[in-house]
């Protein structure tokens, strides 16, 4: 079964030609701040990655980021990073890869985790790409390469336009474009010795947090092992051979790890999330599941998400009711399905669980008040995937209360987050036209905010599109 229709190759190259007459390179330069909008590196970055949120490869389940958040959060400190936010996007492929764009921003397409079947295999993943941003491998690469950079980030930005294909676009086939755009003259994917030194950067990373530097080989030895008679990896398009890597990796004095991994169960089920998204991507997804999820609570768990995400609630809960463990990641999903089922108190009841055990408790405490109708808590949202929340919860608060103006302007701020920079400007127009004096205000900051944003891309010299 496939979820998605097929997109021609006339259509997908019309789009990458189509970018290539508008992208323009911005001047990318090392800045103390690596989240500014001072720092054209952050510019560039945050501009595709609204548009790549704006995708509909997006994977959208709060507690998979809440997760890796959690996870990232034992690398950052050891880094050199001004800013330690690290913006996350999960995106659904059948392309193995995992990348980051300046500005801190990082992506993890759902088929990488068929090869990532450990936590200390991702904690490898993961100190490899922190070491991209923290050694500044992109702005390394401008200085070095003079017009190749304009040339690389133009494929960038064809391979991010391509990932927004509508919907009637095969996903999978947007997202191989982007694969493409990693290959093509050397683009997103850094050169050989970048890789290596980042190896070895992630390496010490993992050292320094305490951690086993055994989930860098075992990574090393995953794409190794994938890559036998397989058609090349996106992971390793124009990196290093995996032999070559695994030797590097083997250098030095393996030291064992002083942390006991008590999130492994979690893991469990953050692989079966993404896992659960690439499900739609295949002829028979619970057959794909069994194959791919061996751990039996964490397969039920992705079979009711599954279920979910094809508009059946009924027999999501019909999996979960069969687990034998509990956590955010099942909770979430049943409060999500009783509330598409018709049965909110129900939903209601599984959030007000965990607001029992952590009252402030971001993504149940934005789910509650999406479910109950109710004004969410002024809860401080830091990542786009929270204030994702945050927005929606507003969003149907304002609507049920029928107050227009505010229902717009959270409309607005929710467009311009996915890329629809036009939308979200007539949006806030038409919530002006319809707000009290108060509300006005709150619309012109979220007009000034925009504005500062669109100035500095405009000082890039990156188009709207």
């Amino acid at each position: 079964m496939r979820l998605f229709s097929k997109v021609t190759t006339g259509i997908l190259i019309g789009l990458l030609l189509s970018t290539l007459s508008f992208a323009l390179t911005p001047n990318l330069e090392s800045h103390q701040d690596e989240r500014s909008l001072s720092n054209p590196s952050y510019v560039l970055g945050q501009h595709w990655f609204r548009k790549l949120n704006g995708s509909n490869a997006l994977i959208d389940y709060p507690p998979a980021y809440n997760y890796l958040k959690e996870t990232l959060s034992t690398l950052l400190p050891q880094t050199g990073l001004y800013n330690k936010t690290v913006e996350i996007t999960f995106l659904n492929s059948s392309k193995s890869n995992a990348f980051v764009i300046p500005g801190s921003h990082m992506f993890i397409y759902s088929d990488i985790m068929e090869t990532i079947t450990s936590e200390d295999i991702l904690l490898g993943l993961l100190a490899h790409e922190v070491a991209h941003l923290d050694l500044k491998h992109h702005e390394r690469r401008s200085q070095n390469s003079g017009q190749e950079t304009q040339k690389t980030l133009a494929f960038l930005g064809a391979g991010l336009v391509a990932m927004l294909a509508g919907a009637d676009s095969d996903t999978t086939a947007a997202l191989w474009i982007g694969g493409i755009a990693n290959q093509v003259d050397n683009t997103l994917a850094y050169s050989r010795q970048h890789e290596i030194e980042a190896d070895r950067q992630g390496r010490q990373y993992l050292i320094d947090a305490g951690l086993s530097p055994d989930g860098m080989t075992k990574l090393f030895q995953a794409f190794f092992k994938k890559a036998i008679g397989r058609p090349k990896l996106e992971f390793l398009s124009t990196h290093p051979l995996p032999n070559t890597r695994l030797s590097d990796s083997f250098t030095g004095e393996q030291s064992a790890s002083i942390l006991e991994y008590q999130k492994q169960t979690e893991f469990e089920f953050f692989r079966a999330t993404l896992l659960a998204y690439r499900a739609g991507l295949e002829e028979k997804p619970y057959a794909y599941l069994n194959q791919q999820v061996k751990d039996i609570n964490a397969n039920l768990f992705a079979k009711a998400l599954f279920s979910y995400l094809i508009q059946s609630p009924e027999r999501a809960l019909s999996f979960l009711t069969k687990l034998t463990v509990q956590n955010q990641f099942t909770d979430y999903l049943a409060a999500l399905s009783y509330s598409a089922a018709g049965a909110q108190d129900q939903g209601l009841a599984v959030t007000q669980k965990q607001l029992d055990l952590a009252p402030n408790n971001f993504i149940f405490s934005m789910l509650q008040a999406e479910i109950g109708k109710t004004r969410p808590k002024a809860l401080t949202a830091e990542y786009l995937y929270e204030r994702r929340l945050l927005w929606r919860a507003n969003i149907q608060y304002f609507q049920t209360t029928r107050n227009l103006a505010m229902t717009l302007a959270y409309q607005a701020l929710l467009d311009f987050s996915q890329g629809k920079s036009k939308t979200a400007r007539f949006l806030l127009t038409r919530a002006e036209d319809n707000a009290t004096d108060k509300e006005k205000s709150f619309i012109d900051e979220i007009k000034l905010s925009f504005e500062s944003i669109q100035n500095a891309e405009k000082h890039e010299d990156i188009e709207e599109g």
